[in-house]
C-alpha cells in the first residue's frame, strides 16, 4: 500500500485548504476560504537563489452569496503571504465574479475569469472549491428547519446541484431512487 510507504516519510510540500460557512441571513451566507502551501525543504528557484523552507502562499477569500438563485453578490481577498508582492495585484479579478451564480459550469467560467495570464492560479483554484462549500453550507443552513417535503423529483428545488454530481447521484443512481421513493412514500402517507 502506497500509505505504508510514506507513513515515514518526510513531507516535501503541504497544500491546506479550509472552508468554512457562517449565517448572514435568511437568504445569504459567507462563505470563506483559506489556502496554505508550505515547503517543507530549502530549495532553489529558476533564477539558483535559495528559498528556504515554509509557507509560500496563505490567501483568504470571502464570498458573500444570495438565494435562489445561489449568487455571488459580493467577494474579498487577502494575500497575506505570496512568493512574490506583485501577486497582489490579480485580486482585481474578485470583483469579476460578482453576480456569478453557482451552477453547472461554475468552474470552467472562474478557469476563464480568473485563472490564466488573467489573474492567479491560486485564487481561481480557490475560488473553484469554494463552489462545493457554497453549497453544502446553504443547504445547511436552509435545513435548520423542516420544509414541506417535494411531491417528486421534478418539484424539488436543488436538484440541479446533486443531480449527476457523482456516482451516487446519477439519474438512476441509488441516492435518486431513494430519494424519489421518499418522496412518494411521503406523499402517500
Amino acid at each position: 500500500m502506497l500509505k505504508d510507504i510514506i507513513k515515514d516519510k518526510k513531507k516535501i510540500h503541504t497544500r491546506d485548504i479550509s472552508l468554512s460557512t457562517y449565517p448572514l441571513s435568511k437568504k445569504e451566507i459567507i462563505v470563506e476560504g483559506i489556502l496554505i502551501d508550505k515547503s517543507y525543504h530549502k530549495i532553489f528557484t529558476i533564477a539558483g537563489k535559495v528559498k528556504e523552507p515554509g509557507i509560500i502562499h496563505h490567501i483568504a477569500i470571502r464570498l458573500l452569496i444570495k438565494a435562489d438563485p445561489l449568487t455571488i453578490i459580493d467577494s474579498e481577498a487577502e494575500m497575506l503571504k505570496v512568493p512574490v508582492e506583485e501577486c497582489k495585484t490579480t485580486l482585481d479579478t474578485l470583483s469579476k465574479i460578482k453576480g456569478v451564480e453557482i451552477k453547472s459550469g461554475f468552474s470552467n467560467l472562474i478557469r476563464k475569469t480568473m485563472g490564466d495570464k488573467k489573474g492567479c492560479a491560486h485564487l481561481a483554484h480557490l475560488v473553484i472549491v469554494m463552489g462545493q462549500e457554497v453549497v453544502h453550507g446553504w443547504f445547511t443552513h436552509k435545513r435548520k428547519t423542516k420544509s414541506p417535503v417535494p411531491e417528486n423529483i421534478e418539484t424539488f428545488q436543488g436538484k440541479e446541484f446533486i443531480l449527476n454530481s457523482c456516482r451516487m447521484w446519477a439519474k438512476n443512481g441509488p441516492r435518486m431512487k431513494r430519494l424519489e421513493h421518499s418522496f412518494q412514500k411521503n406523499n402517500h402517507d
